[in-house]
C-alpha cells in the first residue's frame, strides 16, 4: 500500500464515511498519528511526554511499502524503531513484525530497550501474552501481533523459515549479501521492509538500496541532533581525522562518500566460530586484581596485544595451537589501566602459558611495554616482538637473494584473512568481535597503497599481532641461494 492510501488525511476521511462522531473520529486520529501515540504512551529518558524533532516528523508518520534511511550517528533512528515497533503493536493486530540486525552487539540493546518499555509502560503491560529471549527474541501479545528481533547468523540462516508482514533492518550496512538474500524471502507479499543504516563506504546492497527511486529516502546527518554542538563537531573531526575523512563524512554526514572495500568476508568470520568453545573474557580496571584462569592445560601458546591507555581500551588475545588451527581461548581488556600495570598482566599471563611469542602494536607507548620485558633477559628477547604497524617486512627472499619487502599491516591482515578463509581459527562467540570484523573496511591510495579505516578496531589489531607472532614462530626457515643461511626477519621504519 502506499502512503497516500495509509496517510491520516485518508484515515480521517475514511472515518467520516463511515459515520463515526466527531470525539470517535478524534480518538482514532490520536491513534493513527504516531507523533500524537509517543506523545501520549512513551517518556523521554528525563520522564517527560516523547516529543518529535521537526526533521524526525516526516520518517515517523510515513506508509511507505519502502524506506531507507542513510543516516549519521546519533540522531534517533533507534527512538523511531522504538515508537514504530509500540505502535505496530497496538496498530496492527494479527500481524507479525522482524527488527533485524547482522551483529548481537547491534540487536541486544534495541531489544532490551523495547522489553522494557514492553513491561513499563502501563497501557502496554496487560497486553504481553508471552516474552522470550532465547534462542532469539519473541514477544506476543493479547491482540495476536507478534514481535521477532534475529540477528542473521551465518549466511543470513536465521531468517530461513520466517513470513512477516513488517521488516525493521537496524545497522543495515553492516548485513552481508547472504543475510540479505534470506531477509528478502521472509517478507510476505504486500509487507513493509523500512531500513536504518550508517553508510561505511561499502557498495554493497544497503548502497544500492539508497539509490533506489521507489523507496522513500532519508538523509539525517548528526548535526541535526539539537544537542549537536561546535565543540562536538570539532572533536569528532579530530578524532576522524578532519571533515573529508571517510569516518567523518560517513558517521557525521551520513554520506557514502569515496568507495570502501571490505577488509574481511564475515561469512569466512562466521563460519569460524564455535558457539560451544570454552572461552573466557576479563575486564579490567585500574584498581581491579586479576588472576589468570586455573586449568590451563600445557601447548603451545601465543599472545597478542593493542595497547591503549586513557582513551582507548587495550585489548589482550591468547592463541593456541591445536594441529592446523590456532583457537583463541582467553581475552582481556583493559580499560583505564596505566601501562606499568599492563606489563605485569602480560608477565601473569606468561606464567601460566609459556608464550611461544608475544606481539605487541608499537604504537604509542606500546614500545616501551615491549622493551621493559625484554628487559627482564635474553629469554624475554627472543620471544617479544614489538610490531610498527606502518614498517616494511621482509619475509622472503627472491630467487636473485634479494628481500622480498611487505608492508607490516598488509601482511598481518593477509594472514588473518587467510586463516579465516581456510577455517582455521577457531573462535569463541564474542559480539564486539564479530562487530569489528564486520565494520572494518579500507580504500586504495593514489599510490596504490591499501589504507585500512581507524576506529573501533583494537581487538582486530590483537589478532593482527597474534597473527604475525605465530607465523615468526612456526614458518620454515627459507635458505639463500648464495650463503644457505636462514632468513633473518628485519623491521624497517
Amino acid at each position: 500500500m502506499t502512503k497516500t492510501e495509509w496517510s491520516p488525511e485518508t484515515i480521517q476521511t475514511l472515518l467520516e464515511r463511515r459515520g463515526l462522531d466527531a470525539e470517535a473520529c478524534a480518538r482514532w486520529m490520536e491513534l493513527a498519528r504516531r507523533e500524537s501515540f509517543a506523545r501520549n504512551h512513551l517518556t523521554s529518558r528525563d520522564g517527560s511526554p516523547w516529543q518529535v524533532r521537526p526533521y524526525q516528523a516526516a520518517s515517523l508518520e510515513s506508509r511507505a511499502v519502502r524506506k531507507v534511511h542513510c543516516d549519521g550517528r546519533d540522531v534517533g533512528k533507534t527512538a523511531e524503531i522504538e515508537i514504530i515497533a509500540c505502535w505496530a503493536m497496538v496498530a496492527c493486530p494479527d500481524t507479525e513484525m522482524l527488527i533485524a540486525t547482522q551483529c548481537e552487539n547491534h540487536l541486544f540493546p534495541l531489544m532490551n530497550r523495547l522489553s522494557r518499555r514492553f513491561q513499563t509502560t502501563p497501557s502496554f503491560a496487560p497486553s504481553i501474552a508471552e516474552i522470550r529471549r532465547s534462542p532469539s527474541w519473541h514477544f506476543r501479545f493479547s491482540n495476536n501481533f507478534v514481535l521477532w528481533g534475529r540477528i542473521a547468523g551465518p549466511r543470513g540462516m536465521n531468517f530461513q523459515g520466517m513470513h512477516v508482514d513488517w521488516q525493521i533492518v537496524d545497522e543495515a550496512q553492516e548485513m552481508t549479501e547472504t543475510a540479505w538474500g534470506e531477509l528478502y524471502q521472509a517478507l510476505n507479499g504486500g509487507g513493509r521492509r523500512w531500513v536504518y543504516g550508517v553508510p561505511n563506504g561499502l557498495r554493497n546492497t544497503f548502497y544500492r538500496m539508497t539509490q533506489l527511486p521507489d523507496a522513500e529516502q532519508y538523509n539525517w546527518p548528526s548535526s541535526l541532533n539539537p544537542e549537536f554542538t561546535l565543540e562536538k563537531d570539532e572533536e569528532l573531526a579530530r578524532l576522524y581525522g578532519g571533515r573529508t575523512a571517510p569516518g567523518y563524512v560517513h558517521r557525521v554526514l551520513g554520506q557514502h562518500g569515496e568507495p570502501s572495500h571490505a577488509v574481511f568476508a564475515l561469512d569466512d568470520y562466521l563460519a569460524c566460530v564455535d558457539p560451544g568453545l570454552p572461552y573466557e573474557r576479563h575486564v579490567l580496571r585500574e584498581q581491579d586484581t586479576f588472576e589468570v584462569p586455573a586449568g590451563i592445560k600445557p601447548g603451545r601458546y601465543y599472545l597478542g596485544c593493542d595497547l591503549g591507555y586513557a582513551r582507548d581500551p587495550s585489548e589482550f588475545m591468547v592463541y593456541r595451537e591445536e594441529g592446523p588451527h590456532l583457537v583463541h581461548l582467553l581475552r582481556v581488556r583493559l580499560e583505564g589501566v596505566n601501562y606499568a600495570r599492563q606489563t605485569e598482566v602480560i608477565r601473569e599471563l606468561d606464567r601460566a602459558c609459556h608464550f611461544r611469542a608475544i606481539g605487541i602494536d608499537a604504537g604509542n607507548n606500546g614500545r616501551a611495554v615491549a622493551h621493559e620485558l625484554m628487559a627482564q633477559g635474553r629469554d624475554w628477547c627472543a620471544r617479544v616482538h614489538a610490531i610498527e604497524f606502518g614498517a616494511t617486512l621482509d619475509i622472503d627472499l627472491m630467487p636473485d637473494g634479494r628481500p622480498a619487502r611487505r608492508r607490516a599491516k598488509e601482511f598481518m591482515t593477509q594472514l588473518l584473512q587467510r586463516r579465516l578463509g581456510e577455517h582455521t581459527l577457531v573462535l569463541p562467540q564474542d559480539p564486539d568481535r564479530e562487530t569489528q570484523y564486520a565494520a572494518h573496511t579500507y580504500t586504495v591510495n593514489a599510490q596504490g597503497q591499501i589504507v585500512y579505516e581507524k576506529g573501533n578496531d583494537h581487538i582486530i589489531d590483537a589478532d593482527r599481532c597474534a597473527m604475525l607472532c605465530h607465523y615468526l614462530d612456526t614458518r620454515e626457515p627459507r635458505q639463500t641461494i648464495r650463503t644457505a643461511a636462514p632468513l633473518e626477519i628485519a623491521w624497517f621504519e
